[in-house]
């Protein structure tokens, strides 16, 4: 008898174990940074430019097509019936993010920015800023939970213009791509000995936690919306320096953060 109940003992502490690290690594997850690479297309050799009055800030376009939701298992039962409806609210959810994110960093470098409606015309003393996603990917949250390593990693595209002069004079291009984090899975981080399968279900089953955290995190993207807003701020702080809009050290502080 007693020789079972050790037994039992070791197995709950097998369990236990498994079901601890399943939630460490479903945390990590969440919280895992994007990555985010650019690469520019034009960039003008204007210079010498007067600072712009204000800056004109559209919220960026997107296709309902580009966006790419996820439909696996660990998605909720959305409200919304319509999947072309459900992209279309992804995607208006990633404009809105972006710009938010990008107008707040413009402002804290001093400039006057003003989010305005995508046609608005622009006076010639005004720098304009638009840009359009390319895809908006959920990707898949169990082989993020399961795999890790990137696989399931959500991604996003976007392309980013600047201009002037009543928008006939473009100032610089650049396309941003931002990916979920690269942390383990759960076949990385669960004990050698717990069944995968068992410990999966158990991660899935034993926490609310856990299964409310991972449905949470299905439709969110506002990770790479902060990522990419980040990475154009760098960019968009270069050339200013390079204008004198800005202080090399206001350049060298939003690259840090970028």
């Amino acid at each position: 008898m007693g020789e079972c109940a050790k037994a039992g003992r070791a197995n709950r502490a097998v369990i236990d174990m498994a079901g601890r690290s399943l939630i460490f690594a479903v945390l990590l997850l969440l919280t895992s940074c994007a990555q985010t690479t650019s690469r520019p297309i034009v960039r003008g050799a204007a210079r010498n430019l007067p600072p712009p009055a204000r800056i004109l800030l559209y919220n960026f376009a997107f296709n309902a097509a580009d966006v790419n939701e996820y439909q696996g298992i660990m998605r909720q039962q959305p409200s919304i019936r319509s999947a072309i409806a459900r992209q279309h609210e992804i995607g208006k959810a990633a404009s809105e993010a972006l710009a938010a994110n990008l107008a707040d960093g413009l402002r804290r470098l001093g400039f006057t920015v003003e989010r305005v409606r995508r046609g608005t015309a622009a006076d010639k003393s005004d720098l304009v800023i638009d840009g359009r996603f390319v895809s908006i990917d959920e990707g898949s949250p169990l082989r993020r939970l399961v795999i890790g390593f990137g696989a399931g990693a959500s991604t996003m595209q976007t392309r980013v213009q600047v201009s002037g002069m009543d928008q006939n004079q473009i100032f610089m291009e650049f396309t941003i791509r931002a990916e979920g984090g690269r942390l383990p899975g759960a076949v990385a981080t669960v004990p050698v000995g717990a069944a995968l399968p068992a410990g999966v279900s158990l991660g899935l089953a034993a926490g609310g936690a856990v299964a409310s955290s991972m449905s949470a995190s299905t439709s969110n993207v506002d990770g790479l919306t902060a990522a990419s807003a980040n990475k154009a701020l760098r960019h968009l702080a270069g050339f200013f320096a390079d204008q004198g809009w800005i202080s090399s050290k206001q350049a060298n502080a939003a690259r840090r953060t970028s």
